[in-house]
Parts: C-alpha cells; sequence; structure tokens
C-alpha cells in the first residue's frame, strides 16, 4: 500500500511536523511519502493563497494517481480545493478538516475547532455550515497566530491551548476539541492530558482513515459530486 501525504503549502518546516506525526502512528508495511506542493504559498491563511496554491496541488495529485499511490490525504485544516480533486481523483483523497470533523462527531455531542488567527473564525464557521455540522458545532476560538508561528512556538502554542480550550468546554459545551490546523501536529497529546477531552489533531487522525480505508478499498463515488469532468475545448 502507498500513500501519499500531502502539505498544500511550501512550508519545509510544517512538512517536518507533518511527516514526524505520521511516521508515529503509520504501519510498517505502508510505503509513506510526505511532500509538500512545489511552488506556492508558505503557509494557507485565506481563501486567496488557496487559490495560487491550486495548481500545484492538481499536479501532486495527477502524479499520485499515475504513481499508482491508495490514498492521498491533503494535510491541511482547510481542504484546499478538495471537490476538483476528488473530480480529477481515481483514487480517494481525505481533506482533513472533513474527515477529523467526522470523526469528533462519534466522540463526543459537541466540537469546538482551535484555529490560528481571529479572521479564521469566520472561515471555520462558514466551513461548519458547509458540511451541515451546525447542531453539534460548539464554536471556534483562535490562538492569534500564524500557521508557520504555530509549527515554531510550541510553548506558546500549548499555553494559549489550554486556556482556550478551558473556556471551549465550560463556556461553549465542547466535549471534543479539533484542533484546526496541520502545523499544531503533536500538541494534542499535552492538551489532552491538561483538558480531560479527547484533542484530535487533524494530520493523524485523517491519515489513519486514508490507511484503514484503502485496507477495504473504499473509494469516494464518481456518479455525482465528483463525476470526472468531460474534456472542454481550451481556448
Amino acid at each position: 500500500m502507498k500513500i501519499l501525504v500531502l502539505n498544500p503549502n511550501t512550508s519545509k518546516l510544517v512538512t517536518k511536523k507533518i511527516a514526524d506525526a505520521v511516521n508515529k502512528v503509520a504501519r510498517k508495511d505502508v510505503e509513506l511519502v510526505v511532500e509538500q506542493i512545489e511552488h506556492g504559498p508558505e503557509a494557507l491563511e485565506s481563501y486567496h493563497d488557496e487559490t495560487l496554491a491550486y495548481p500545484y496541488i492538481l499536479e501532486k495529485v495527477e502524479k499520485a494517481n499515475a504513481e499508482g499511490f491508495n490514498a492521498i490525504v491533503l494535510a491541511a485544516f482547510c481542504d484546499p480545493g478538495i471537490e476538483a480533486l476528488r473530480e480529477r481523483s481515481a483514487i480517494p483523497i481525505y481533506g482533513a478538516e472533513e474527515t477529523t470533523l467526522s470523526i469528533a462527531l462519534l466522540l463526543g455531542n459537541k466540537f469546538s475547532i482551535l484555529t490560528e488567527k481571529k479572521h479564521k473564525e469566520s472561515v471555520k464557521r462558514q466551513h461548519v455550515r458547509k458540511l451541515g455540522l451546525e447542531q453539534r458545532f460548539a464554536g471556534v476560538r483562535a490562538l492569534n497566530m500564524g500557521v508557520v508561528e504555530i509549527a515554531e512556538k510550541g510553548e506558546q502554542v500549548l499555553e494559549r491551548g489550554i486556556e482556550l480550550g478551558k473556556k471551549m468546554i465550560i463556556e461553549d459545551g465542547a466535549e471534543v476539541i479539533v484542533m484546526g490546523c496541520a502545523s499544531m501536529a503533536g500538541y494534542q497529546d499535552e492538551l489532552a492530558e491538561k483538558l480531560g477531552v479527547p484533542i484530535l489533531d487533524p494530520v493523524t487522525i485523517t491519515y489513519k482513515v486514508a490507511e484503514g480505508l484503502a485496507d477495504i478499498q473504499t473509494v469516494h463515488s464518481k456518479v455525482g459530486l465528483y463525476a470526472t469532468p468531460e474534456p472542454k475545448k481550451w481556448v
């Protein structure tokens, strides 16, 4: 089995954090490849950033299809271009946000999201509405830190994460907390110990889902939402 874990930004530091996280949980019989896109933003912190990264993400997805990978993990908590990528892919692609929020539903009545910057609170609310999960959503709170900064400043993330996590549980009613950024990978165990609720790292959660479903050769449907696009005349 071959699985590609793709960091859809160009930060080598974030890619290393992702690689460290998945290597701790990957089965030894899996051929695991962790890569980042060749060109694009260092971090995806806006829809504009995501749009700039799309062509390079698609390039990696098409290459993975050609090279016989069994699954792809898109390791960013915004699932950039996930619908279009699934249209173009014959192998399953698991977005870290959609996958992790789906798992959160199994572990408690309501979940909260710990995100990066303040404006991302509105973005995460929009994503939750899009996925139809409002009734199980306790809320979102921001660290007020950037993606690369989160990867660099672990002590600050933990201090702020514990402070916000307590508010999520006591004030918002969260029973599960989702770390809403791939660069938060590796912080979940200490946060869970301090807060006493499940803390979900989207990188490892999504990887294990991809690994398990690849075992039973499950793929996304191609008859409706993710139907392969017909060739178009290109001008």
